[in-house]
């Protein structure tokens, strides 16, 4: 056998989440957060002013990370967003808030061809599969969308970012999950579509990495994937 571990991203590699822009699906994410917060605060917040301030944070906060391999944290970004709006914070609002921002998003979103069957392929020449992801949302709304989409029964574990505290390209995720599933990194493969993440942060630690093209991603980086694929039928040829 090649591979003892197959590793996959989720967004762009399973689900494409970018059916939408980003920009707009935030736009329509505040809408539906300053709906939520006039129906639980009675409280009318401007959805320019809120958009504005939200997605400005998010964007210091990712300059601002650098080499670092911790994840945003979400809540007490978007806590710190509704008190300069002028909401005062109860506990779990901002989770509530971030729920009604998110419905967007998974209104939107498709499994990419051929996902279940290559997960099944590999599952069923008895390899282990994980899956490695960086978010900023809650882990639980990914794991429910594996499970919509009948791909979470495939996986021996998942690691998000959001709920790891860490992320991709960080060394430190990466061995966690040949941990988790009890291999070398000579005997794993990723599957991602960004180079930095997804190629070069698994080869940093001797993991052969695939490269899945999504349209619109920046592939200027100098970092050299183990193999390149558009389609994921495509994976059967190089790991099985």
């Amino acid at each position: 056998m090649k591979f003892k571990l197959v590793l996959f991203d989720l967004g762009g590699t399973l689900i494409n989440y970018e059916n939408s822009s980003w920009p707009e699906l935030g736009r329509l994410g505040c809408i539906e957060g300053a709906k939520y917060i006039k129906e639980a605060m009675n409280f009318d917040i401007e959805v320019e002013k809120l958009d504005t301030r939200l997605h400005n944070a998010v964007g210091r906060m990712i300059q601002s990370r650098d080499d670092s391999e911790a994840e945003i944290n979400l809540i007490n970004l978007t806590a710190e967003t509704l008190r300069e709006c002028g909401i005062n914070v109860t506990d779990g609002l901002p989770e509530k808030f971030i729920a009604a921002y998110y419905k967007p998003i998974r209104e939107q979103i498709t499994l990419l061809p051929y996902a279940r069957e290559i997960l099944s392929k590999i599952k069923n020449a008895g390899m282990k599969i994980g899956l490695v992801s960086n978010t900023i949302f809650p882990a639980d709304y990914h794991r429910f969308e594996m499970r919509e989409f009948g791909l979470y029964d495939y996986f021996d574990f998942a690691l998000f970012s959001s709920e790891e505290k860490i992320r991709k390209p960080g060394k430190e995720i990466f061995f966690r999950a040949l941990k988790l599933g009890k291999s070398g990194p000579e005997e794993t493969v990723f599957i991602g579509d960004r180079l930095e993440e997804d190629i070069g942060g698994p080869q940093s630690i001797g993991i052969k990495a695939i490269l899945k093209y999504m349209d619109n991603r920046d592939y200027s980086a100098d970092i050299k994937p183990y193999e390149s694929v558009r389609d994921l039928k495509e994976l059967e040829k190089i790991i099985l």
